[in-house]
């Protein structure tokens, strides 16, 4: 059998696309060991891959463009006003398109498009080149970006041009796919496709990241440690997580000296979060470091893990580092709306939140500090195997069968 994977990111840090695309690679390889697998990098940027690290046959590492010339620039002011059209769009998806177009992709049994960031470049150059007709096309957001329920993104005549371009990939496409169940049913929708889309959840194999060493910077390690370790922004509220737990520090003294709250954020707001927190000495704020080091940090030095999913009426993404962290046995807070693909997913009411009440965060972590103190074990998988390899393999399998349908 043989696969070809076109990827736009496959970073070791900075994003959870980079994350999740190097574990697709390492799981697709240990279901089919025997496979040829070749991949094609359209990268956009410098960064750190270790590409040596992924178990495939072939890796192709091309650099585009990541931004319009100047002049494309000045030019776009005008003409998305008047055409409800981006050239900047329009340049940036003709630069992977040069790319795709010389792909030999006759020899291949199988194609997975694998999309990235916000602009879906890798798919949208795809647009009626016949590879399309045999490709699993890999959407890990809501596309456009008005869509995901955590954007301030207002829908507009250029967003609804960009759902029609998309809507025709879709059509052509062998079949499409997302991370989230919440996320397939609402493209399933917002398309008008009579495709399925299929849900082909997160995974996290850990061969595909080089293992790093820990030098311990917390002190004493008899507190426990709660960690956030993300980005701030999409509509994910940090500061309610941070004020409830001030709050339980306030109600119950005795916490003060034996836990502590570790951040490693980014983000538009993460300056602002850090400034106003600055002066709670349990509340520590250090910088990001590499995914890989990120790992081994949440491993040996965290007791609970923290999760967020947007704040507002409703969540349709599965966050990248979510099988990480399920993979990590440990207790989790996950601050979720009351409709949302997590909350759906976790089956533990104690690691699950609805993150506008600061009174149920405020139990809740109140709830899973004490159980740490007392060494309280959840035995249960609080997802009940749904990031399992057999659940992956299954799931995989049937998307594999599909045939074109037109």
């Amino acid at each position: 059998m043989k696969f070809l994977v076109i990827a736009q990111d496959l970073k070791t840090s900075g994003t959870s696309e980079g994350i999740v695309s190097r574990s697709f690679l390492g799981k697709l390889r240990k279901i089919y060991p025997e496979a040829i697998i070749r991949v094609v990098y359209l990268r956009n940027m410098e960064s750190e891959n270790q590409l040596d690290l992924l178990p495939v046959n072939s890796i192709q590492e091309i650099q585009v463009r990541r931004s319009p010339p100047k002049f494309i620039k000045i030019l776009n002011r005008i003409y998305w006003r008047v055409f409800n059209s981006s050239l900047n769009d329009q340049y940036l998806v003709s630069q992977y398109r040069h790319h795709i177009k010389r792909i030999n992709w006759t020899e291949y049994d199988h194609i997975f498009i694998r999309s990235a960031g916000n602009n879906y470049e890798t798919i949208l150059a795809c647009s009626g080149l016949p590879l399309l007709k045999n490709a699993v096309i890999n959407f890990h957001d809501p596309y456009p970006q008005f869509l995901d329920p955590g954007s301030d993104h207002a829908p507009s005549k250029l967003e609804f041009n960009r759902q029609k371009r998309m809507r025709k990939i879709v059509l052509q496409a062998k079949t499409c796919i997302t991370p989230s169940q919440s996320l397939s049913e609402d493209l399933e929708f917002f398309y008008g496709s009579r495709k399925k889309f299929y849900t082909l959840p997160h995974q996290f194999a850990p061969a595909v990241f080089a293992n790093s060493a820990i030098t311990k910077k917390n002190g004493n390690r008899e507190k426990v440690v709660v960690t956030y370790q993300g980005a701030v922004q999409m509509g994910r509220n940090l500061d309610i997580l941070l004020d409830a737990y001030l709050e339980l520090l306030n109600r119950k003294g005795g916490f003060r000296d034996t836990t502590q709250f570790l951040l490693r954020i980014t983000g538009p707001y993460s300056s602002e979060l850090k400034e106003k927190y600055q002066h709670h000495p349990n509340l520590i704020v250090l910088e990001q470091i590499p995914f890989s080091r990120s790992v081994q940090e949440m491993k040996t030095e965290t007791d609970i893990v923290i999760i967020l999913e947007n704040c507002r009426k409703r969540s349709n993404i599965l966050p990248g580092k979510v099988p990480f962290i399920a993979s990590l046995n440990k207790p989790f807070l996950c601050l979720s709306p009351k409709i949302s693909e997590l909350r759906r997913l976790i089956h533990e009411p104690a690691f699950v939140a609805t993150c506008d009440d600061r009174e149920e965060i405020l139990q809740k972590l109140d709830h899973l500090i004490t159980s740490v103190f007392q060494k309280k074990e959840f035995k249960e998988d609080p997802f009940r195997g749904y990031f399992n390899e057999k659940n992956f393999n299954n799931r995989l399998k049937v998307i594999l069968k599909v045939g074109n349908s037109f």
